[in-house]
């Protein structure tokens, strides 16, 4: 199974958009009979699991693994945790390969585990977050990418319906907003019930990003994101996993521009506590 492959100018424009805006989209990448068979999974997937409230404004939080991470997991089966094999055929399909080793997307290594997100009707926004954990280390002061997420939505998105939205270059140069949010998806955030609130602000640099069934969507881990309200009465749904990619400290093969001095001098068998909260490697 194979797409068309990319003209290697496009791929370099994709990649580079990676890199300089912190997020790339990929047309048509997965196509039936994949795409319906996913389609038709998540959809039932949603329908017999509730969307709790505190997770009203990511729409849910289902994780699917592979098979073969969850023999290797101690994590208890639930209604929102298990394997599946139709995970593998999403990490693993082949012209999602094709276009990351056209975009020379090095060292990728995927968590082996499905996301499951789902807006329903008349849903409210997604407010602004960046998910990235490891701004403790000098890794977070890459300028290459090294943690990304790579969505599919189940339908096409309009801004009506609850589509992307991304602030080009936030996952390299701070924001007003890095010093208003609280960490991603912890209870503080959770609890807010004004949309007013700065979580929410329509942001002057802020892009839709709508898409059709089947495109793939890359993105940088530190990237700030947030979706608009589902203004429709028809649930909007995507699947996401996230990847390693560019194993620290080492530059992509391709890289011909300056490397920071933090990242030349890292150790790279140091580790750092875990934190959501952006440092001073965020400029």
């Amino acid at each position: 199974m194979a797409m068309d492959a990319l003209a290697p100018d496009i791929a370099i424009q994709k990649r580079d958009e990676l890199v300089d805006l912190g997020y790339t989209l990929i047309p048509g990448v997965l196509k039936d009979p994949l795409l319906g068979e996913l389609q038709r999974w998540s959809q039932a997937m949603f329908d017999r699991v509730p969307v709790e409230h505190k997770y009203r404004y990511q729409g849910s939080d289902i994780h699917v693994y592979t098979e073969r991470l969850w023999r290797e997991t101690n994590v208890e089966k639930s209604i929102r945790q298990m394997p599946d094999p139709i995970v593998e055929k999403i990490i693993d399909y082949p012209p999602q390969m094709q276009v990351c080793r056209q975009l020379q997307l090095e060292g990728l290594q995927a968590h082996d585990v499905l996301i499951l997100l789902s807006k329903p009707p008349c849903g409210p926004p997604l407010y602004w977050h960046q998910d990235y954990t490891n701004w403790n280390s000098p890794e977070a002061a890459t300028p290459w990418p090294t943690m990304i997420f790579f969505s599919y939505y189940m339908g096409d998105t309009t801004r009506q319906n609850g589509c992307l939205k991304v602030i080009p270059g936030s996952h390299r140069k701070r924001d007003k907003l890095h010093d208003l949010l609280p960490n991603a998806h912890t209870p503080e955030i959770q609890a807010i019930a004004d949309l007013a609130d700065p979580a929410f602000m329509d942001h002057p640099d802020s892009v839709d990003l709508p898409v059709q069934a089947g495109d793939l969507v890359i993105a940088d881990a530190r990237l700030l994101h947030a979706t608009w309200a589902n203004q429709t009465q028809q649930r909007r749904s995507l699947v996401l996993a996230w990847h390693q990619v560019f194993p620290f400290p080492t530059p992509p093969s391709w890289w011909d521009r300056d490397i920071p001095d933090v990242i030349k001098h890292a150790d790279p068998g140091a580790t750092y506590e875990a934190t959501r909260t952006p440092s001073s490697y965020l400029q």
